[in-house]
Protein backbone atom coordinates (compact mmCIF):
# COMPACT_ATOMS: atom_id res chain seq x y z
CA UNK A 1 0.00 0.00 0.00
CA UNK A 2 3.14 2.57 0.96
CA UNK A 3 4.49 2.07 -2.67
CA UNK A 4 1.39 2.63 -4.66
CA UNK A 5 0.82 6.03 -2.58
CA UNK A 6 4.41 6.88 -3.13
CA UNK A 7 3.74 6.17 -7.42
CA UNK A 8 0.53 8.49 -6.99
CA UNK A 9 2.12 11.19 -5.37
CA UNK A 10 5.15 11.38 -8.24
CA UNK A 11 2.29 10.38 -10.94
CA UNK A 12 0.49 13.54 -9.49
CA UNK A 13 3.92 15.83 -9.05
CA UNK A 14 4.78 14.74 -13.19
CA UNK A 15 1.67 16.27 -13.76
CA UNK A 16 1.87 19.67 -12.55
CA UNK A 17 5.88 19.90 -13.32
CA UNK A 18 4.47 18.98 -17.11
CA UNK A 19 5.26 22.49 -19.22
CA UNK A 20 1.95 23.34 -21.33
CA UNK A 21 1.54 21.76 -24.85
CA UNK A 22 3.75 24.65 -27.44
CA UNK A 23 1.83 25.88 -30.97
CA UNK A 24 3.53 24.14 -33.58
CA UNK A 25 3.95 27.73 -35.96
CA UNK A 26 5.17 26.93 -39.92
CA UNK A 27 7.51 29.42 -41.31
CA UNK A 28 6.79 29.60 -45.03
CA UNK A 29 9.81 29.60 -46.95
CA UNK A 30 8.36 30.17 -50.15
CA UNK A 31 8.49 34.06 -51.30
CA UNK A 32 4.40 33.14 -52.60
CA UNK A 33 3.66 32.20 -49.03
CA UNK A 34 4.12 35.78 -47.79
CA UNK A 35 1.63 38.01 -48.79
CA UNK A 36 3.15 41.95 -49.40
CA UNK A 37 5.22 41.82 -46.29
CA UNK A 38 8.59 41.31 -47.87
CA UNK A 39 7.42 44.06 -51.38
CA UNK A 40 9.44 47.67 -50.45
CA UNK A 41 9.49 50.45 -52.46
CA UNK A 42 13.53 51.92 -53.48
CA UNK A 43 14.45 54.38 -55.88
CA UNK A 44 17.30 53.16 -58.54
CA UNK A 45 19.49 55.58 -60.66
CA UNK A 46 19.92 54.73 -64.34
CA UNK A 47 22.80 56.09 -66.78
CA UNK A 48 21.95 58.84 -68.72
CA UNK A 49 19.65 58.02 -71.95
CA UNK A 50 18.77 54.25 -71.13
CA UNK A 51 15.18 55.03 -69.84
CA UNK A 52 13.70 52.84 -73.13
CA UNK A 53 16.15 50.37 -71.63
CA UNK A 54 14.74 50.49 -68.32
CA UNK A 55 11.50 50.75 -69.92
CA UNK A 56 11.73 47.64 -72.18
CA UNK A 57 12.82 45.97 -68.66
CA UNK A 58 9.83 45.80 -67.17
CA UNK A 59 7.53 45.55 -70.22
CA UNK A 60 8.98 42.06 -70.54
CA UNK A 61 7.87 41.10 -66.94
CA UNK A 62 11.84 40.51 -66.42
CA UNK A 63 10.80 40.97 -62.55
CA UNK A 64 7.53 39.97 -62.05
CA UNK A 65 7.25 38.07 -58.32
CA UNK A 66 4.79 35.96 -56.51
CA UNK A 67 2.00 36.26 -53.92
CA UNK A 68 -0.48 34.15 -52.34
CA UNK A 69 -4.13 35.50 -53.23
CA UNK A 70 -6.31 34.58 -50.27
CA UNK A 71 -10.21 33.76 -50.92
CA UNK A 72 -13.09 31.57 -50.20
CA UNK A 73 -11.59 29.11 -52.38
CA UNK A 74 -8.54 29.19 -50.80
CA UNK A 75 -5.11 30.67 -51.54
CA UNK A 76 -3.42 31.04 -54.96
CA UNK A 77 -0.66 32.21 -55.95
CA UNK A 78 -0.74 35.03 -58.53
CA UNK A 79 2.40 36.99 -60.58
CA UNK A 80 2.67 40.72 -60.04
CA UNK A 81 4.40 42.58 -63.17
CA UNK A 82 5.93 46.09 -61.25
CA UNK A 83 5.86 48.78 -63.15
CA UNK A 84 8.48 51.58 -62.94
CA UNK A 85 7.32 55.19 -61.86
CA UNK A 86 10.10 58.22 -63.21
CA UNK A 87 11.04 60.68 -60.58
CA UNK A 88 13.75 62.30 -63.00
CA UNK A 89 15.55 61.60 -65.99
CA UNK A 90 18.01 59.22 -64.03
CA UNK A 91 15.86 58.04 -61.32
CA UNK A 92 12.72 55.67 -60.71
CA UNK A 93 10.51 54.36 -58.09
CA UNK A 94 9.73 50.85 -58.20
CA UNK A 95 7.88 48.05 -55.52
CA UNK A 96 9.65 44.74 -55.79
CA UNK A 97 11.06 41.98 -53.01
CA UNK A 98 14.33 42.98 -51.49
CA UNK A 99 16.01 40.01 -53.41
CA UNK A 100 14.71 41.42 -56.80
CA UNK A 101 15.90 45.04 -56.09
CA UNK A 102 19.52 43.71 -55.78
CA UNK A 103 19.09 41.52 -59.30
CA UNK A 104 17.48 45.07 -60.98
CA UNK A 105 20.82 46.92 -59.44
CA UNK A 106 23.22 44.44 -61.18
CA UNK A 107 20.79 44.81 -64.36
CA UNK A 108 21.12 48.39 -64.52
CA UNK A 109 24.87 48.29 -63.94
CA UNK A 110 25.17 45.89 -66.67
CA UNK A 111 23.78 49.04 -68.95
CA UNK A 112 26.88 51.10 -68.36
CA UNK A 113 28.57 48.38 -70.65
CA UNK A 114 26.45 49.25 -73.76
CA UNK A 115 26.76 52.23 -75.90
CA UNK A 116 24.81 54.93 -74.67
CA UNK A 117 21.63 56.03 -77.43
CA UNK A 118 23.01 59.12 -79.66
CA UNK A 119 21.93 62.30 -77.54
CA UNK A 120 19.61 62.53 -74.46
CA UNK A 121 17.71 65.67 -75.55
CA UNK A 122 15.27 66.02 -78.60
CA UNK A 123 13.29 68.95 -80.18
CA UNK A 124 9.92 67.79 -80.84
CA UNK A 125 7.41 69.48 -83.11
CA UNK A 126 3.94 68.63 -83.54
CA UNK A 127 1.66 70.19 -86.85
CA UNK A 128 -2.42 70.13 -86.70
CA UNK A 129 -2.94 69.63 -90.55
CA UNK A 130 -6.11 70.27 -92.38
CA UNK A 131 -6.61 67.82 -95.84
CA UNK A 132 -9.65 69.28 -97.91
CA UNK A 133 -10.81 68.19 -101.63
CA UNK A 134 -8.83 69.66 -104.16
CA UNK A 135 -8.62 69.12 -108.32
CA UNK A 136 -4.57 68.47 -107.38
CA UNK A 137 -2.61 68.31 -104.45
CA UNK A 138 -1.33 71.59 -102.31
CA UNK A 139 1.11 72.01 -99.25
CA UNK A 140 0.59 75.08 -98.12
CA UNK A 141 3.76 77.24 -97.57
CA UNK A 142 4.06 76.74 -93.82
CA UNK A 143 4.46 73.04 -94.72
CA UNK A 144 6.83 73.43 -97.13
CA UNK A 145 9.08 70.87 -94.79
CA UNK A 146 6.57 68.09 -94.75
CA UNK A 147 5.26 68.39 -98.44
CA UNK A 148 7.37 65.60 -99.41
CA UNK A 149 5.19 63.50 -96.87
CA UNK A 150 1.99 65.14 -97.21
CA UNK A 151 2.47 64.46 -100.96
CA UNK A 152 3.27 61.29 -101.01
CA UNK A 153 0.28 59.91 -98.18
CA UNK A 154 -1.71 57.24 -100.20
CA UNK A 155 -5.69 56.47 -100.39
CA UNK A 156 -6.23 60.34 -99.81
CA UNK A 157 -7.10 61.45 -103.54
CA UNK A 158 -5.90 65.34 -104.53
CA UNK A 159 -6.29 67.32 -101.31
CA UNK A 160 -4.73 71.03 -100.39
CA UNK A 161 -3.25 70.67 -97.30
CA UNK A 162 -2.61 73.89 -95.02
CA UNK A 163 -1.64 74.52 -90.88
CA UNK A 164 -4.41 74.37 -88.29
CA UNK A 165 -1.57 75.22 -85.64
CA UNK A 166 1.93 74.07 -84.72
CA UNK A 167 3.72 73.85 -81.31
CA UNK A 168 7.36 72.38 -80.33
CA UNK A 169 9.82 72.07 -77.75
CA UNK A 170 12.84 70.77 -76.19
CA UNK A 171 12.42 67.41 -73.76
CA UNK A 172 14.99 64.96 -72.73
CA UNK A 173 14.95 61.31 -72.44
CA UNK A 174 12.43 59.81 -69.76
CA UNK A 175 10.62 63.32 -69.01
CA UNK A 176 6.64 64.01 -69.09
CA UNK A 177 6.10 67.44 -71.60
CA UNK A 178 3.46 69.15 -72.54
CA UNK A 179 2.97 71.82 -75.04
CA UNK A 180 -0.08 74.13 -75.83
CA UNK A 181 -0.50 76.30 -78.71
CA UNK A 182 -3.00 78.29 -80.25
CA UNK A 183 -5.75 75.20 -80.67
CA UNK A 184 -3.48 72.10 -80.29
CA UNK A 185 -2.41 70.64 -77.40
CA UNK A 186 0.03 67.88 -77.27
CA UNK A 187 0.94 65.94 -73.97
CA UNK A 188 3.83 63.62 -74.51
CA UNK A 189 6.54 61.42 -72.59
CA UNK A 190 9.75 60.25 -74.35
CA UNK A 191 12.40 57.46 -74.21
CA UNK A 192 15.26 57.37 -75.70
CA UNK A 193 16.50 53.95 -77.85
CA UNK A 194 19.12 53.23 -80.30
CA UNK A 195 17.75 53.72 -83.56
CA UNK A 196 14.90 56.17 -82.33
CA UNK A 197 12.43 57.28 -79.65
CA UNK A 198 9.59 55.84 -78.32
CA UNK A 199 6.78 58.54 -77.68
CA UNK A 200 3.48 57.87 -75.50
CA UNK A 201 1.76 61.04 -76.93
CA UNK A 202 -1.67 62.64 -76.49
CA UNK A 203 -2.74 65.14 -78.97
CA UNK A 204 -5.64 67.26 -78.86
CA UNK A 205 -7.94 70.12 -80.73
CA UNK A 206 -9.09 73.21 -77.94
CA UNK A 207 -12.58 74.15 -79.83
CA UNK A 208 -14.36 77.08 -78.04
CA UNK A 209 -17.45 74.62 -76.94
CA UNK A 210 -15.21 72.28 -75.38
CA UNK A 211 -12.90 69.21 -76.22
CA UNK A 212 -11.94 68.65 -79.73
CA UNK A 213 -10.71 65.72 -81.48
CA UNK A 214 -8.04 63.37 -79.85
CA UNK A 215 -5.48 60.97 -80.58
CA UNK A 216 -3.76 58.87 -78.01
CA UNK A 217 -1.20 56.47 -78.82
CA UNK A 218 2.16 55.46 -78.91
CA UNK A 219 5.29 55.61 -81.43
CA UNK A 220 8.17 54.69 -82.08
CA UNK A 221 9.62 57.74 -83.92
CA UNK A 222 12.84 57.71 -86.27
CA UNK A 223 15.15 60.68 -85.59
CA UNK A 224 14.17 63.54 -88.80
CA UNK A 225 11.54 61.25 -90.56
CA UNK A 226 7.91 63.32 -89.74
CA UNK A 227 5.47 60.68 -89.22
CA UNK A 228 1.58 61.20 -90.41
CA UNK A 229 -1.23 60.42 -88.00
CA UNK A 230 -4.96 60.43 -89.23
CA UNK A 231 -7.68 60.98 -86.87
CA UNK A 232 -10.20 58.47 -87.41
CA UNK A 233 -12.71 59.86 -84.49
CA UNK A 234 -13.29 62.99 -87.57
CA UNK A 235 -17.06 62.28 -89.49
CA UNK A 236 -16.89 61.14 -93.42
CA UNK A 237 -18.90 62.76 -96.24
CA UNK A 238 -20.65 60.18 -98.00
CA UNK A 239 -19.20 61.26 -101.10
CA UNK A 240 -15.71 60.21 -99.66
CA UNK A 241 -14.62 63.94 -99.94
CA UNK A 242 -14.80 65.20 -96.40
CA UNK A 243 -12.06 67.35 -95.17
CA UNK A 244 -9.25 65.40 -93.26
CA UNK A 245 -7.61 65.98 -90.26
CA UNK A 246 -3.80 64.75 -89.62
CA UNK A 247 -1.24 65.11 -87.07
CA UNK A 248 2.08 64.86 -88.03
CA UNK A 249 4.93 64.25 -85.81
CA UNK A 250 8.64 64.65 -86.30
CA UNK A 251 11.77 64.83 -83.77
CA UNK A 252 15.33 66.08 -83.78
CA UNK A 253 18.42 65.14 -82.00
CA UNK A 254 20.18 68.28 -80.18
CA UNK A 255 23.69 68.80 -79.75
Amino acid sequence: MRYLLVALVVIACSGRDAPPPQPTVVTPDRPDQTIGGSVVPQIHEFPAGRAADIRRIFEGNALSYPVAVVSKEGAQTQFVNPRPIFVSDRRFVVGLPPAAHAALDRLIAGLNAGPSPAGATYELTFWAVEGGAAAKTEVAGDLADLAPVLEKLPGLGSRRFKAVDRVGGRSRDGAHSKLVGRVLQAEHKLAAGPDGIELEVTLQLQQSDGRGPTIETTLHLPLDQPVVMGDASQPGAADGVANLLLYVVRARRVE
